[in-house]
């Protein structure tokens, strides 16, 4: 018969009441001072297991404590919201121009036989000194349309002869058949040359005439384009 003894097993610690609370009073002490770690810190500091301090939490109704709540943060302040921006002025409507005066029409002048003749006297005195040009110089100085000059010296003897222009002048005495004796003598005389030169004289400017009344087309054409 063997003789050795088993040994015995430690006993536990029994806790009286007012130790247990004094352990669960630190416990809770400690998380609502630190948040957190009561349990630990009372096994620690009373030399009790974890679960013993646990079971005694649990029995005197004092759970762990939860975590501090995060102190809410205070709301944002709102921010003030953007004042409006003011409405455009509406742009000021421009007053409407004044219509323009309609352009009154002058009117027709009418000319005394004695201002037409003074008008072909003076084409014809023009072309005998400058050979030319007498119907357009006649109608810048008398402010004429070249046409109402041709039409004037038309009505004092010109008279077109196929694309040749036989100019009579007005102020010339001599009729149309002296004029072509005249020219075709052998003579030479001064009246047939004086005839010859203004009948040259004024088929330059009835073609002058029409050059001027075709550059008036033209313009009025190219104008409406």
């Amino acid at each position: 018969m063997s003789t050795t003894t088993k040994k015995k097993t430690a006993q536990g610690v029994r806790y009286t009441d007012a130790q247990k609370k004094e352990i669960v009073d630190f416990a809770t002490s400690h998380n609502v001072v630190n948040g957190r770690g009561g349990q630990s810190a009372a096994s620690n500091k009373f030399k009790v297991s974890p679960i013993s301090v646990a079971a005694w939490m649990k029995g005197s109704g004092a759970t762990k404590a939860a975590k501090a709540p995060k102190v809410a943060k205070a709301p944002k302040a709102a921010k003030a919201p953007k004042a409006a921006k003011a409405p455009k002025t509406a742009n000021a409507t421009k007053a409407p121009k004044a219509p323009k005066a309609a352009d009154k029409g002058k009117p027709g002048i009418r000319y005394t036989t004695e201002q037409k003749q003074e008008v072909v006297d003076f084409v014809a005195s023009y072309n005998f000194d400058n050979n030319r040009g007498g119907q357009s110089k006649a109608a810048t100085k008398f402010g004429i349309s070249p046409i109402t000059v041709m039409a004037w010296l038309k009505a004092a003897g010109i008279k077109k002869v196929g694309n040749k222009v036989a100019a009579a002048a007005a102020a010339a005495p001599a009729s149309a058949k002296a004029a072509r004796n005249a020219s075709s003598s052998a003579s030479g005389s001064f009246n047939a040359k004086l005839t010859t030169l203004l009948a040259m004289s004024e088929e330059i400017a009835s073609a002058e005439a029409a050059l001027a009344q075709l550059k008036g087309k033209f313009s009025s054409l190219k104008a409406s384009l």
